[in-house]
């Protein structure tokens, strides 16, 4: 070779020699940069990831995932988003926190390569949930099924691995509270209890996704057990507002694993009750056993106990007369006055009673419709008007008598109607008997019993103030005055009267005859309209003699369906037009003409 050609060549190499140290250095350069975008900030700049940034956004992570870690981020692509069911998909994405713990369960603590990732489970950032991690070759799979199609995405804090399906957490669940229920034929006593109409709101919640809930769900077996403790086959018996708070009861707020309940008081969806867990064995919630722990729904878990949880007060009548009247819809009203006139809790543990319990029915037929307006104060003595303080069966139940009742020393009167059906004072039917419980006995009435305002002159003053109603001012001003006080006395000391009150109109019709009497002759007509005895209208039969406070007797004409004629010593016959307005000593019936005795 020449000494030109020679020099050429070294040139060349020279030349190469420089180019290739060039590029050696240039690229040792890049791979040195540290990558300037987050997390964030790559995941935008990839269009096949766009569903997984508006999950980040919409759950409030950009900031954590813009400047914390470092983080490895498990990032499912749109394809995987859309392989998920739509409805589980909307529902995860309209759910606040359901979505904050889905993105969690796809990001690791820490910068993890695909180089660095080994077989075996990593915690991922929702607490207590790993992702399992499989090596094979150069394939990764996570969980058994979602594959790593594009790893090593470098962010200034952490790596992205794109992945082809969404990870779910072991305890995600694509299904409400409501719709686990719905599926499971033992639940189908306590579904048809939320599909009642006025339990919607609870049956909205439960299948809510958006709701956040704990729910204690009785079996069917459990509903069968308390159900024949009480005499009853089907939740239809129940009354529906109790239904209504039993349900409630099993329902607390915030989703409550079995590892997080502690020992203590849980308050629940019904106000002022609260249900008590006892981890020392297994969970306990009151009485019952947990037999199912942590059935996870989209909106909370279920935990499946072996018996009906029944709130303090329904739980205490249980066995007792207050059972009588609290677990029948037909003695709502009953009920409803007793917890709101709080006696619930007295007729449940207080021994020894005798209940005389009126239906619905019986509170209207008493006029009492509505317990609006009627406060504790109002209630009370009504209520304790109905309780005897000793146990009285029906065989101890007298022909004609008084007994004491709870309310202040109030009496009812008892009596035969043709010796077959026994009365309360004189009007409402004992219509069942002998209902046995473990604090005392229940008998059924057909009217609702009202305490007697006063004594039968007490009641005539009151009705001769009514207004409008004012029957018997001169009745009552011939009691009032000086001349008679002696039979007003006789009147209300009696312990047994029975008054016949002649209105203003009845007087009216013998005024010509009364100016013409003396005060002895009215002295008779005054105690001719009253009988020493308690005698209602139905005790009254035709043809019956009754001696009256005068020493004569008053005879019953006709009993005309509901007419009663009385015989007056004139041509002219009375008519009783009101009957047994109720006194603490005897019964007025009100009368259209004054009896006129034999004078």
């Amino acid at each position: 070779m020449n000494l030109v050609l020679k020099s050429r060549v070294n040139l060349i190499l020279s030349l190469l020699l420089v180019v290739v140290t060039l590029g050696i250095t240039s690229c040792n350069n890049d791979d040195d940069v540290a990558p300037t975008s987050n997390i964030v900030d790559l995941a935008r700049s990839n269009p096949e990831l766009s569903t997984l940034v508006s999950a980040i956004v919409s759950a409030d992570l950009v900031t954590v995932l813009s400047d914390g870690g470092p983080f490895t981020v498990f990032a499912p692509t749109n394809d995987a988003f859309a392989k998920l069911d739509p409805d589980v998909l909307n529902t995860v994405i309209s759910t606040p926190s359901l979505l904050t713990a889905l993105l969690q369960y796809h990001v690791v603590d820490g910068k993890v390569m695909s180089s660095q990732l080994q077989n075996g489970e990593v915690q991922t950032l929702l607490s207590g949930q790993m992702v399992d991690v499989e090596i094979n070759g150069e394939m990764v799979t996570l969980n058994g099924s979602s594959m790593v199609t594009s790893a090593d995405g470098d962010a200034s804090n952490g790596v992205i691995h794109i992945i082809d399906e969404v990870l779910l957490p072991s305890n995600f669940s694509s299904q409400t509270i409501a719709q686990i229920a719905a599926s499971n034929p033992d639940f189908s006593i306590l579904v048809s209890a939320l599909s009642k109409p006025e339990l919607s709101d609870l049956l909205e919640a439960a299948n809510n996704p958006t709701s956040d809930l704990t729910v204690f769900a009785p079996t069917n077996e459990a509903f069968n057990a308390v159900l024949g403790a009480l005499g009853k086959t089907s939740i239809d018996e129940l009354p529906v507002t109790l239904l209504r708070e039993i349900v409630q009861y099993h329902i607390a707020g915030g989703a409550l694993r079995s590892d997080q309940m502690t020992n203590g008081l849980l308050p629940t969806l019904l106000p002022d009750e609260s249900l008590t867990v006892n981890t020392d064995n297994g969970v306990k919630i009151n009485s019952s056993n947990v037999i199912i722990a942590d059935v996870n729904a989209i909106n909370g878990v279920i935990h499946v106990i072996d018996a009906v949880l029944l709130p303090s007060y329904a739980a205490s009548a249980v066995g007792t007369i207050a059972e009588v009247a609290l677990f029948n819809p037909d003695y709502t009203i009953l009920t409803a006055a007793l917890r709101k006139a709080e006696l619930l809790e007295t007729v449940s543990t207080t021994d020894n009673l005798t209940l005389f319990a009126p239906n619905n029915a019986a509170f209207i037929a008493a006029g009492i419709t509505s317990l609006e307006g009627l406060d504790k104060e109002a209630l009370t003595p009504i209520l304790l008007y109905h309780v005897l303080g000793a146990k009285v069966l029906s065989s101890q139940l007298p022909a004609d008598g008084m007994a004491m009742t709870l309310s202040s020393d109030q009496y009812i009167y008892l009596g035969y109607l043709n010796n077959q059906a026994v009365l309360v004072n004189g009007l409402s039917n004992i219509t069942g008997v002998d209902i046995e419980k473990s604090n005392g006995v229940v008998h059924t009435i057909d009217r609702t019993l009202v305490p007697p305002a006063g004594d039968v002159v007490d009641i005539a003053v009151a009705l001769a103030n009514m207004g409008d109603y004012s029957e018997f001012t001169v009745l009552v001003s011939l009691l009032a005055s000086d001349t008679y006080a002696d039979i007003t006395t006789a009147l209300k000391e009696a312990q047994n009267i029975t008054v016949f009150a002649p209105t203003d109109e009845a007087f009216g019709k013998i005024a010509d005859v009364v100016e013409g009497l003396t005060e002895d002759q009215i002295r008779m007509v005054l105690t001719y309209h009253a009988a020493p005895a308690r005698v209602f209208s139905t005790d009254l039969v035709e043809g019956q003699i009754l001696g009256m406070l005068n020493g004569q007797t008053l005879k019953v004409s006709a009993i005309l369906s509901d007419l009663i004629v009385l015989e007056d010593k004139t041509d002219e016959n009375a008519a009783v037009t009101e009957v047994n307005i109720h006194g603490s000593n005897g019964v007025i019936h009100v009368v259209d003409k004054v009896l006129l005795p034999v004078l």
